[in-house]
């Protein structure tokens, strides 16, 4: 399609008297889907089988059909499976875990130094997953320029339900330092890590959040309003 019609082309589609279907997927598929959404969890413990390369390339194969601003996907991945190198990330976790449990008092401080917050030593796969900004300027970044880290984000979310429907488990550490991350890992110049992920086979099973669980606070309906 050449740039002159390009604009006819849309206007004739947007005439059309027909509605293109959403997806030829069966209900079972759909069903299928939703399950993988409610079973998910952010899992802390891990068993210790390894998790073969096949299948940690398979998962990593949801970033070519994750969606990113412009099509610019902006991301890459660290494999971290070196016990040595999983040391030095969890050096930098305790570090932040004893400054957030400052933030905290009485009882609740006391229930936060009995939660199990990662898996880091546990889990047999790491993976670091980074915003590599693209070179130039990226469409549809203009008004917005972190909808390019969004993009990191989205994809993260399609490994998490890709890994659960694989029958592995999944746990986003947040108390990292990006800069301590940078330091444990080896990552590309210019990549800045949003994201480490314990992967493997859980050894819990989990039927509700664990948070939920051990009573550290409650799923909440959605605030919602239509206008």
């Amino acid at each position: 399609m050449t740039p002159a019609n390009h604009e006819e082309h849309y206007a004739a589609d947007a005439d059309a008297p027909h509605v293109a279907a959403a997806s030829t997927f069966p209900a079972s598929d759909a069903d299928a889907l939703w399950r993988v959404l409610a079973t998910r969890r952010d899992h802390r413990h891990f068993h210790p089988t390894p998790v073969p390369r096949e299948l940690i390339e398979r998962l990593l194969s949801v970033f070519s059909v994750a969606p990113s601003v412009g099509l610019s996907q902006p991301w890459h991945v660290t494999v971290v499976q070196e016990l040595a190198v999983r040391e030095a990330v969890h050096a930098g976790f305790r570090d932040v875990r004893a400054t957030e449990a400052e933030r905290f008092s009485g009882e609740r401080r006391e229930l936060y130094n009995t939660l199990r917050l990662e898996g880091i030593l546990q889990a047999p796969v790491g993976l670091v997953v980074s915003h590599l900004p693209p070179d130039g300027p990226v469409l549809g970044t203009t008004a917005m320029p972190a909808a390019s880290e969004y993009s990191v984000i989205s994809a993260i979310t399609l490994l998490w339900l890709a890994a659960t429907a694989e029958g592995l488990g999944m746990g986003w550490v947040s108390l990292l330092d990006p800069a301590h991350l940078s330091g444990a890992v080896p990552l590309p110049t210019g990549a800045r890590p949003l994201a480490y992920l314990c992967l493997g086979y859980p050894s819990l099973d989990l039927d509700e959040p664990l948070l939920q669980t051990v009573g550290w606070g409650q799923r909440r309906p959605l605030p919602v309003d239509w206008v």
